[in-house]
């Protein structure tokens, strides 16, 4: 422990002797390349520390890029986190297409009435506590107090559908670092991913509505009409990024990592042009090299696993750069209850579901746990939010952003005490082993 805690003081050190020795006029590039090479530095370190202890590196990473982001030492500018969102991009391309990879539909047959109980369960109920709460508060809340009844019941209805989206970024980061595997990994990550697609879906049907009663910017289309574009055009892209990297893999299979690096940064740009999801379309890459195409997943785990680290340290750490601890010094106490809200109404659809499917009993007792991580999707319909209702948008991101704070930090941990209560975590490793 006291080895990497050394090296990442040194780190601290040397970027603050650059970021005050620097030209203020410097091109951006370099201080986008500053702030990127600082990030990969002192996370991986920072998550050392943490995995010392007994803590997931990914509590690391985060906490790396919120102290050392714009709200606190501002090593790393809000000017370059927002410069690096291409990588931001292709690290949730990446994350998406492991996880992709990682989900075997025959195998996962058996647990697919389990995945769709407790989603079908859990998901309805957080909105539908979170969206009361917020109404409840409505008249604590200063952009919801000025609201007349019916504008209320519409903005806390948003809000409750941002609540209660999951994370499978998280998800797979943890499943991926303590090498689990078992009934638990199984289905945390697939409600995690089939919960995000169906958050996607539903935001864009509330914001309809709320685009209707309030007078959205920001948007020519309508909003379903766009979500049916975003979904089916982002399979359509991940399909073809299926067959690509196949035929790359069967026919070269040499430098497969930095081809599917590659391939993810180029779904990151034509999402960002073409208003698509990165991580629909990779995740459907992953799905059908697994599962259509003949490339096992164990192959491009094992191809990607010497890109994983960095991508992951600067994806967590950039989240966490985005994170305001003004916010949630100012907004905590509202935070603090919908944080426990949320996560009791994930616990009890978790454990309805979950009896109702008859699963292992481990899976009923921990997979609670798995549910609480929030980010990356989260962060970005809080975004859309504040754009496209600038009168209360605002607002509601700062509360957003300061409950999603909560999920970050704790939310990993949580996780990480559910494999390794449950007896899964390392069983990947000794799985790989007896082959």
């Amino acid at each position: 422990m006291i080895r990497p805690a050394v090296q990442f003081i040194v780190v601290l050190a040397l970027m603050g002797s650059a970021r005050a020795f620097a030209p203020t006029n410097a091109p951006g590039s370099v201080g986008v390349a500053l702030g990127f090479g600082f990030l990969v530095l002192a996370a991986i370190q920072a998550g050392n520390v943490f995995a010392a202890v007994g803590l997931p590196r990914l509590t690391g990473y985060l906490l790396t890029g919120l102290f050392c982001g714009p709200d606190v030492l501002d090593y790393v500018t809000a000017r370059m986190v927002a410069s690096l969102d291409l990588v931001n991009g292709a690290a949730v391309g990446l994350i998406a297409l492991s996880a992709g990879s990682e989900i075997n539909i025959a195998r996962l047959k058996p647990r697919l009435r389990g995945i769709l109980l407790v989603s079908g369960v859990a998901i309805p109920l957080a909105i539908l506590l979170t969206s009361g709460l917020c109404l409840a508060l409505s008249s604590r809340l200063p952009f919801l107090a000025p609201m007349v009844t019916s504008h209320r019941i519409t903005a806390a209805i948003t809000l409750g559908v941002v609540f209660a989206s999951l994370s499978p970024a998280v998800g797979l980061a943890i499943l991926s670092e303590t090498g689990s595997a078992g009934p638990l990994s199984e289905m945390v990550l697939g409600v995690v991913v089939l919960a995000d697609i169906a958050i996607i879906v539903l935001f864009a049907l509330v914001h309809g509505v709320a685009a209707s009663v309030f007078g959205a910017t920001g948007g020519d289309l309508n909003p379903v009409a766009q979500v049916f574009i975003e979904i089916f055009g982002s399979i359509a892209v991940g399909a073809l990024i299926a067959v690509g990297l196949a035929q790359f893999i069967k026919r070269v299979g040499s430098q497969v990592s930095l081809v599917v690096v590659a391939f993810c940064l180029v779904s990151a740009v034509v999402g960002s042009r073409l208003h698509l999801d990165v991580l629909i379309i990779c995740l459907t890459a992953g799905l059908l090299l697994e599962n259509v195409l003949g490339v096992p997943g164990e192959v491009v785990h094992r191809e990607i696993a010497p890109a994983t680290l960095p991508i992951f340290a600067v994806f967590f750490a950039l989240a966490g750069a985005k994170l305001h601890l003004h916010d949630l010094a100012t907004l905590w106490p509202y935070a603090l209850a919908i944080f426990a809200c949320r996560a009791l109404a994930l616990g009890v659809g978790a454990r309805i579901g979950t009896r109702l499917a008859k699963s292992e009993p481990e899976v009923q007792k921990w997979l609670s746990l798995g549910l609480i991580p929030q980010a990356g999707v989260s962060v970005g319909l809080a975004q859309l939010v504040a754009s496209h209702f600038p009168a209360w948008g605002g607002s509601a991101r700062a509360l957003i952003l300061a409950v999603i704070t909560l999920n970050e930090l704790l939310g990993p941990v949580l996780l990480r005490t559910a494999l390794v209560r449950a007896g899964e975590a390392g069983k990947r490793e000794a799985k790989g082993g007896e082959h």
